[in-house]
């Protein structure tokens, strides 16, 4: 379904107005959304923490949420549905190397 007109977006806005009130610690985020998939959002983070915070909010499983790659990134992600809503939540990261010889 495309929308035609923003009040068929109306939905989402409605329910990132929802979570702005309803929990105000949320860490913002990069959202997007697209007249072709009204209601479906994505949603960019900036450190896996961040994902953890989204998913709990969210009232999504910890089973949802994977280790994939973005690029040449590591990434933390997970897809809900909440609130009538498709969700896909993810940060991309760059992992830790110990370097050889240290604990």
């Amino acid at each position: 379904m495309t929308a035609e007109n923003l009040a068929a977006q109306a939905a989402l806005f409605t329910c990132l107005a929802g979570l702005a009130v309803g929990r105000p610690d949320l860490p913002a985020a990069y959202v997007t959304i697209s007249r072709f998939a009204p209601r479906e959002l994505s949603v960019q983070l900036d450190s896996p923490s961040k994902v953890e915070a989204w998913r709990e909010a969210l009232g999504a499983d910890s089973d949802l949420v994977r280790v994939d790659r973005i690029g040449n990134r590591s990434s933390l992600e997970f897809d809900a549905s909440a609130f009538g809503i498709a969700f896909h939540v993810y940060a991309t990261y760059e992992q830790a190397v110990a370097e050889a010889g240290t604990a």
